[in-house]
């Protein structure tokens, strides 16, 4: 099956961080679930120099770009506005 890479932005509004760390626990536990099933491949937040998280980066396994848009469509983090944008680009783990 086809890997996407996704690189997402926060919202920078004051209540962002606030809602990325309110909503964190049920988008982890989403991907958790994922992870078994071959769909989440990896991922993480993405860090400032001074390690404040403003957005995240994952790899999955899904058969289309229009996949992942539907699968992101359920992410907590896309349904409560912890994600401004995101970009899912064609990608290939290594095979090292």
């Amino acid at each position: 099956m086809p890997q996407f890479l996704i690189l997402a932005n926060d919202y920078t509004d004051d209540g962002a961080l606030d809602r990325r760390l309110s909503f964190r626990g049920a988008h982890l536990e989403r991907v958790r679930k994922e992870k078994p099933k071959g769909t989440f491949i990896m991922g993480g937040a993405k860090l400032t120099e001074d390690n404040k998280m403003f957005g995240s980066m994952m790899i999955v396994d899904l058969p289309s770009v229009e996949a992942v848009h539907e699968w992101l469509s359920q992410d907590p983090y896309v349904k409560d506005k912890v994600w401004e944008s995101y970009e899912v680009i064609p990608f290939r783990v290594a095979d090292v």
